[in-house]
C-alpha cells in the first residue's frame, strides 16, 4: 500500500495533470492494449524476456504491481473496460455473445464521453494505424470511433486513442532479433517441466518481445509529433497470459496483467503501486485525467486521483464451446473462487484451446499414461469444488485449496459475503444465454477447430496422439 508520503506526491501529480486541462490544454489519453499479455515483462521481474520499451515506461512512469482484468477472455474484458463496468453488469459476460444486447439505459462506451467533451476518438492497429483496431465488444453498436489515427483530428483537438497490439495472442510469432532458448527459460510453477511446454513458453516470450517493439514505435511516433509531453499513456494486457490454466480461468495467470502509466509531469518517475487495481479503474482514471466527470454508474475508481479499492473481482461465462459460470474475489492476499457449475471438469472441451494450445493435448496424454504428476493432475478432475480459497502469498500457483480448512473459515466467510454483496448489484439485470444460443456457439467453435485442423494437414478430428505428434514436430523439431 502507498505510504502517506507517496499518496501526497501522487495527489500533487494529479493536480498538475488536471491543471493542464484547466489551462485550456486537455491531456491526450492513449491506451496501448496488448492481446493476452501477462506479467512476463522485464520490469516485472522476468529475466528471460527483453522488453526495453515497457521497462522504460516503468522507469519514467508508474508500475502497478497488482493490476487485474475483470474477465480472462478478450470480448468480456474489453466490453467491461470500455464501459467502466463489470461484464455481467452490461450483459457482456459470454465470450462473443451469440445475441448482442444494447447497453443498459444510461450507460455509454467511454468514447462517447470523450467525444462529448471535444476529444477525437481513434482505434487502430500498432503495426498499421490506417487499419481499424480490434474492438470485440459484446454489445450492440457501430461507429464507436472517429477514425483509426489521431493525426486525422482537427488542429489543437485532444485525442483519446486506443492502439491495439495482437501479440502475444496465439498464434505465437518469432522474434528474429532475440530468440529465446527453451532450455534456459524458467517455467512458472503452475506447469510441469516438459520439453513441449518449454518450447511453447519460449515462443510466448518472443511474442511479448514483438509486442514491446510495437510499443516502442508508438512512443517514438508520439515523441516525433511532439505529443508525448501532453499525453497520458496506459499500457496493459486485455487479460492474462494465453496458457492452459490461465486464459479463460480466474486463477492469477488468467487475470493478472501488467499496467504501466506514463504521465507528462516530471519528477515523479519510477513509482510503484501495490494496491489493487482493476481494468475498469483505467477507464475511470482516464476520464478524471481529462477533467471529465466520472458517471455515477461506473464501477471503476479514479485510482490515479487517490481512490483505492479493497477487492478485485473476476467474471467467467461461456468461452467458445466451453460453457461455464465462475466468479472470484481477492483482497490481494487471499482469493476466493466460486464455481457455479461444479459438475463440469476443468478440461471440458474447449475447441479453441484444442486447436491452439499444445498443453491441452499434452496434459490429456500424460494423464492417460499416468505421467502427469501432482499437483498438475488436479486439473484433470471430472468435477470441481463449489468454493476454492487460496493464500496468494504462500501459494501463488493456487494449488492448495484452503476452503475446507477450519483455520481459514473466517477468511472464507468474509470473502464470500463481499462477493455475494457485489454480485447482488452487479448482476441484478443479467440476461443469461438460452440453450439454443449456447448450442449455436458450440457448433461455431467446433467448425472453427475442424477448419483449423484441416488447414494443418490433419483430419477434422485428429486423435490426441496425432495432434501431439503435430505439436512435437512443429515446436520441438523446429528448434
Amino acid at each position: 500500500m502507498f505510504s502517506l508520503l507517496k499518496s501526497s506526491l501522487l495527489a500533487l501529480l494529479m493536480m498538475g495533470a488536471a491543471g493542464l486541462a484547466m489551462a485550456g490544454k486537455p491531456l491526450n489519453i492513449l491506451w496501448i492494449n496488448c492481446d493476452d499479455l501477462g506479467r512476463e515483462v522485464g520490469c516485472y521481474g522476468n529475466q528471460d524476456v527483453y522488453t526495453p520499451h515497457m521497462d522504460r515506461l516503468a522507469k519514467e512512469g508508474i508500475r502497478f504491481l497488482n493490476a487485474y482484468a475483470n474477465a480472462p477472455v478478450c470480448s468480456a474484458s474489453r466490453s467491461s473496460q470500455i464501459t467502466g463496468m463489470y461484464p455481467s453488469s452490461v450483459n457482456c459476460l459470454s465470450h462473443r455473445a451469440v445475441t448482442k444486447h444494447a447497453l443498459p439505459e444510461g450507460i455509454v462506451p467511454v468514447m462517447e464521453l470523450f467525444r462529448q467533451n471535444g476529444y477525437f476518438c481513434t482505434n487502430g492497429w500498432a503495426h498499421n494505424l490506417d487499419k481499424p483496431g480490434k474492438e470485440d465488444y459484446n454489445f450492440q453498436g457501430t461507429d464507436f470511433f472517429d477514425g483509426t489515427d489521431w493525426q486525422k483530428r482537427k488542429k489543437g483537438q485532444p485525442f483519446f486513442a486506443q492502439v491495439q497490439i495482437h501479440e502475444p495472442h496465439r498464434t505465437f510469432v518469432h522474434d528474429p532479433d532475440r530468440p529465446v532458448d527453451p532450455a534456459k527459460v524458467q517455467l512458472p510453477e503452475e506447469y510441469p517441466d516438459e520439453p513441449l511446454i518449454r518450447a511453447d513458453w519460449a515462443m510466448y516470450l518472443e511474442s511479448v518481445q514483438v509486442a514491446d517493439k510495437r510499443i516502442g514505435k508508438i512512443l517514438e511516433r508520439l515523441e516525433q509529433e511532439g505529443e508525448l509531453e501532453n499525453t497520458a499513456v496506459f499500457v496493459f494486457g486485455d487479460h492474462g497470459r494465453p496458457h492452459l490454466r490461465d486464459k479463460q480461468w480466474l486463477y492469477e495467470g488468467g487475470l493478472q496483467i501488467p499496467l504501466l502509466v506514463y504521465l507528462p509531469e516530471k519528477g515523479k518517475a519510477g513509482q510503484e503501486r501495490s494496491d489493487l487495481i482493476s481494468l475498469i479503474d483505467v477507464t475511470a482514471s482516464s476520464l478524471a485525467l481529462a477533467g471529465i466527470p466520472i458517471p455515477d454508474y461506473m464501477q471503476g475508481k479514479d485510482v490515479l486521483g487517490g481512490d483505492q479499492r479493497e477487492y478485485a473481482f473476476g467474471f467467467r461465462g461461456r468461452c467458445g464451446d466451453a460453457d461455464d459460470d465462475i466468479r472470484s474475489v481477492t483482497d490481494g492476499r487471499y482469493k476466493l473462487i466460486w464455481n457455479k457449475r461444479i459438475d463440469l471438469p476443468y478440461m471440458q472441451l474447449t475447441s479453441y484451446k484444442k486447436l491452439q494450445y499444445p498443453a491441452f493435448t499434452l496434459y490429456k496424454e500424460l494423464y492417460r499414461t499416468n505421467q502427469l504428476p501432482a499437483p498438475y493432475n488436479q486439473f484433470m478432475a471430472q468435477s470441481r469444488p463449489e468454493v476454492e480459497l487460496y493464500d496468494l502469498q504462500k501459494d501463488p500457483a493456487e494449488y492448495a485449496n484452503l476452503a475446507e480448512q477450519k483455520s481459514y473459515q473466517k477468511v472464507r466467510k468474509r470473502l464470500w459475503k463481499v462477493l455475494q454483496q457485489e454480485l447482488a448489484s452487479a448482476e441484478k439485470n443479467l440476461i443469461l444465454e438460452s440453450a439454443a444460443e449456447i448450442q449455436r456457439a458450440k457448433s461455431g467453435s467446433m467448425k472453427y477447430c475442424e477448419k483449423g485442423m484441416i488447414k494443418r494437414g490433419l483430419t477434422a478430428e485428429p486423435s490426441d496422439p496425432q495432434l501431439l505428434d503435430y505439436w512435437e514436430s512443429t515446436l520441438l523439431k523446429a528448434q
